[in-house]
Protein backbone atom coordinates (compact mmCIF):
# COMPACT_ATOMS: atom_id res chain seq x y z
CA UNK A 1 0.00 0.00 0.00
CA UNK A 2 1.25 3.15 -0.61
CA UNK A 3 2.03 5.98 1.78
CA UNK A 4 2.21 9.51 0.70
CA UNK A 5 4.69 10.56 3.84
CA UNK A 6 7.03 8.24 2.28
CA UNK A 7 6.59 8.13 -1.31
CA UNK A 8 5.71 11.51 -2.88
CA UNK A 9 8.66 13.92 -3.28
CA UNK A 10 7.78 17.18 -4.47
CA UNK A 11 10.36 18.16 -6.70
CA UNK A 12 12.36 21.13 -6.15
CA UNK A 13 11.64 23.15 -9.13
CA UNK A 14 12.39 26.33 -11.93
CA UNK A 15 12.13 29.84 -9.58
CA UNK A 16 12.85 32.01 -11.85
CA UNK A 17 13.21 32.24 -15.84
CA UNK A 18 17.25 33.65 -15.47
CA UNK A 19 19.60 33.66 -18.24
CA UNK A 20 21.52 31.01 -16.32
CA UNK A 21 18.80 28.44 -16.14
CA UNK A 22 18.09 28.73 -19.92
CA UNK A 23 21.95 27.71 -20.64
CA UNK A 24 21.70 24.64 -18.26
CA UNK A 25 18.46 23.78 -19.52
CA UNK A 26 19.85 23.84 -23.18
CA UNK A 27 23.05 21.62 -22.10
CA UNK A 28 20.93 19.64 -20.00
CA UNK A 29 18.12 18.10 -22.68
CA UNK A 30 21.17 17.96 -25.69
CA UNK A 31 22.57 15.92 -23.09
CA UNK A 32 19.20 13.72 -22.74
CA UNK A 33 19.17 13.86 -26.38
CA UNK A 34 22.57 12.65 -27.06
CA UNK A 35 21.87 9.74 -24.51
CA UNK A 36 18.91 8.85 -25.76
CA UNK A 37 19.71 8.19 -28.97
CA UNK A 38 17.19 10.31 -30.35
CA UNK A 39 18.43 9.79 -34.11
CA UNK A 40 18.05 6.21 -34.18
CA UNK A 41 13.94 5.60 -34.13
CA UNK A 42 14.91 2.08 -32.75
CA UNK A 43 15.93 3.59 -29.43
CA UNK A 44 14.66 2.11 -26.35
CA UNK A 45 14.58 5.15 -25.05
CA UNK A 46 12.03 7.19 -27.18
CA UNK A 47 10.08 8.87 -24.63
CA UNK A 48 12.74 10.98 -23.60
CA UNK A 49 13.45 12.18 -27.06
CA UNK A 50 10.20 14.01 -26.33
CA UNK A 51 11.47 15.37 -23.76
CA UNK A 52 14.41 16.46 -25.56
CA UNK A 53 12.82 18.51 -28.28
CA UNK A 54 10.72 20.89 -25.26
CA UNK A 55 12.01 23.93 -27.24
CA UNK A 56 9.38 23.21 -30.02
CA UNK A 57 6.76 22.75 -27.26
CA UNK A 58 3.55 25.22 -27.10
CA UNK A 59 1.27 26.47 -24.30
CA UNK A 60 -1.46 24.50 -25.16
CA UNK A 61 -4.64 24.86 -23.57
CA UNK A 62 -4.48 23.96 -20.11
CA UNK A 63 -5.74 20.45 -19.21
CA UNK A 64 -7.48 21.76 -16.26
CA UNK A 65 -9.72 18.75 -13.74
CA UNK A 66 -6.69 16.26 -14.52
CA UNK A 67 -4.20 14.07 -13.44
CA UNK A 68 -1.32 13.29 -15.59
CA UNK A 69 0.52 10.75 -15.06
CA UNK A 70 4.45 10.15 -16.20
CA UNK A 71 7.92 9.58 -15.73
CA UNK A 72 11.10 12.10 -14.39
CA UNK A 73 14.49 11.70 -14.42
CA UNK A 74 17.25 14.11 -12.72
CA UNK A 75 19.81 15.21 -15.00
CA UNK A 76 22.73 16.40 -12.60
CA UNK A 77 25.39 18.06 -13.74
CA UNK A 78 27.93 16.17 -14.72
CA UNK A 79 26.66 12.49 -13.71
CA UNK A 80 26.36 10.37 -16.38
CA UNK A 81 23.28 10.92 -18.38
CA UNK A 82 23.25 7.52 -19.50
CA UNK A 83 23.15 5.94 -16.61
CA UNK A 84 20.37 8.64 -15.32
CA UNK A 85 18.49 6.37 -17.78
CA UNK A 86 18.21 3.56 -15.97
CA UNK A 87 19.05 4.53 -12.56
CA UNK A 88 17.12 8.52 -12.06
CA UNK A 89 13.93 7.71 -13.07
CA UNK A 90 10.80 7.66 -11.19
CA UNK A 91 7.14 7.93 -12.25
CA UNK A 92 5.41 10.98 -11.74
CA UNK A 93 2.50 12.80 -11.43
CA UNK A 94 0.96 16.72 -12.17
CA UNK A 95 -2.63 17.28 -11.06
CA UNK A 96 -3.77 20.70 -12.62
CA UNK A 97 -7.25 21.12 -10.94
CA UNK A 98 -10.63 22.86 -12.71
CA UNK A 99 -8.97 26.45 -11.26
CA UNK A 100 -5.83 26.43 -13.28
CA UNK A 101 -4.20 25.10 -10.02
CA UNK A 102 -1.07 22.55 -10.55
CA UNK A 103 1.07 20.65 -8.14
CA UNK A 104 4.36 18.17 -9.92
CA UNK A 105 5.41 15.37 -7.34
CA UNK A 106 7.80 12.13 -8.07
CA UNK A 107 6.65 9.12 -6.59
CA UNK A 108 9.48 7.00 -4.58
CA UNK A 109 9.03 3.50 -3.04
CA UNK A 110 9.91 2.71 0.21
CA UNK A 111 10.21 -0.60 0.26
CA UNK A 112 11.48 -3.47 -2.20
CA UNK A 113 8.06 -4.80 -3.32
CA UNK A 114 6.78 -0.71 -3.79
CA UNK A 115 9.87 0.24 -5.83
CA UNK A 116 9.18 -3.19 -7.99
CA UNK A 117 5.68 -2.10 -8.78
CA UNK A 118 6.28 1.52 -9.56
CA UNK A 119 9.56 -0.02 -12.16
CA UNK A 120 6.46 -1.43 -13.61
CA UNK A 121 4.87 1.49 -13.95
CA UNK A 122 7.23 3.48 -15.23
CA UNK A 123 7.89 0.66 -17.97
CA UNK A 124 3.85 0.70 -18.54
CA UNK A 125 3.73 4.55 -18.65
CA UNK A 126 7.13 4.16 -21.59
CA UNK A 127 5.08 2.18 -23.88
CA UNK A 128 2.43 4.81 -24.14
CA UNK A 129 4.91 7.02 -25.17
CA UNK A 130 6.70 4.85 -27.41
CA UNK A 131 3.02 4.73 -28.98
CA UNK A 132 3.00 0.95 -28.36
CA UNK A 133 0.15 1.15 -25.88
CA UNK A 134 -3.02 3.80 -25.77
CA UNK A 135 -3.37 3.76 -22.29
CA UNK A 136 -0.95 2.81 -19.21
CA UNK A 137 -2.57 0.08 -16.86
CA UNK A 138 -1.26 1.12 -13.76
CA UNK A 139 -1.16 -0.96 -10.63
CA UNK A 140 -4.03 -0.70 -8.23
CA UNK A 141 -2.42 0.82 -5.08
CA UNK A 142 -0.82 2.87 -7.79
CA UNK A 143 -4.35 4.35 -9.36
CA UNK A 144 -6.13 4.75 -5.96
CA UNK A 145 -3.25 7.21 -4.62
CA UNK A 146 -2.61 9.21 -7.25
CA UNK A 147 -6.52 9.97 -7.31
CA UNK A 148 -5.73 11.40 -3.58
CA UNK A 149 -3.28 13.91 -4.84
CA UNK A 150 -4.37 17.76 -5.14
CA UNK A 151 -3.04 20.68 -6.55
CA UNK A 152 -1.96 24.16 -5.18
CA UNK A 153 -0.29 26.34 -6.89
CA UNK A 154 -2.03 28.85 -9.55
CA UNK A 155 -0.20 28.36 -12.61
CA UNK A 156 0.39 31.70 -15.23
CA UNK A 157 0.79 31.26 -19.62
CA UNK A 158 3.56 33.45 -20.62
CA UNK A 159 4.16 33.84 -24.76
CA UNK A 160 6.22 30.44 -24.56
CA UNK A 161 4.73 27.89 -21.62
CA UNK A 162 2.69 27.59 -18.62
CA UNK A 163 4.94 28.39 -15.35
CA UNK A 164 4.05 28.14 -11.36
CA UNK A 165 6.08 28.89 -8.46
CA UNK A 166 5.61 27.94 -4.96
CA UNK A 167 7.29 24.96 -2.89
CA UNK A 168 8.37 23.31 -6.30
CA UNK A 169 8.12 25.69 -9.19
CA UNK A 170 7.97 24.17 -12.70
CA UNK A 171 7.49 25.00 -16.66
CA UNK A 172 5.23 22.95 -18.81
CA UNK A 173 4.75 22.68 -22.16
CA UNK A 174 2.81 20.49 -25.10
CA UNK A 175 5.22 18.62 -27.55
CA UNK A 176 3.33 17.01 -29.81
CA UNK A 177 0.63 14.66 -27.83
CA UNK A 178 2.50 15.02 -24.40
CA UNK A 179 2.88 17.83 -21.93
CA UNK A 180 6.75 18.34 -20.81
CA UNK A 181 7.73 19.55 -17.39
CA UNK A 182 11.07 20.84 -15.97
CA UNK A 183 12.07 21.80 -13.32
CA UNK A 184 15.78 23.67 -12.14
CA UNK A 185 16.83 23.49 -8.15
CA UNK A 186 17.84 26.50 -6.85
CA UNK A 187 21.13 25.61 -6.92
CA UNK A 188 21.40 24.83 -10.29
CA UNK A 189 23.26 21.69 -10.19
CA UNK A 190 21.04 19.85 -12.62
CA UNK A 191 17.32 19.76 -14.19
CA UNK A 192 14.52 17.40 -14.00
CA UNK A 193 12.76 16.52 -16.55
CA UNK A 194 9.03 14.95 -17.01
CA UNK A 195 7.03 13.92 -19.16
CA UNK A 196 3.03 13.52 -18.85
CA UNK A 197 -0.24 11.69 -20.44
CA UNK A 198 -3.86 11.44 -19.21
CA UNK A 199 -4.06 8.00 -21.04
CA UNK A 200 -3.91 6.01 -17.95
CA UNK A 201 -6.02 3.89 -15.44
Amino acid sequence: MLKAPLLVISVVALARPAAADTDIVAKQLAALGDAASCKDPASPFRPWCIVADFASGKPAELPKGKKLVGITIELAVGADVKQALTDKVSPSVLVIDDAGMAKLSRIKGSNDSEKTMLGEAVATLAAVFKHKATTAKLPADLTSYVKTLKAKYPTKKTATEWTWAGESAGRLRKVGDFWVALEIPSSNEGIFASVFTDAWQ
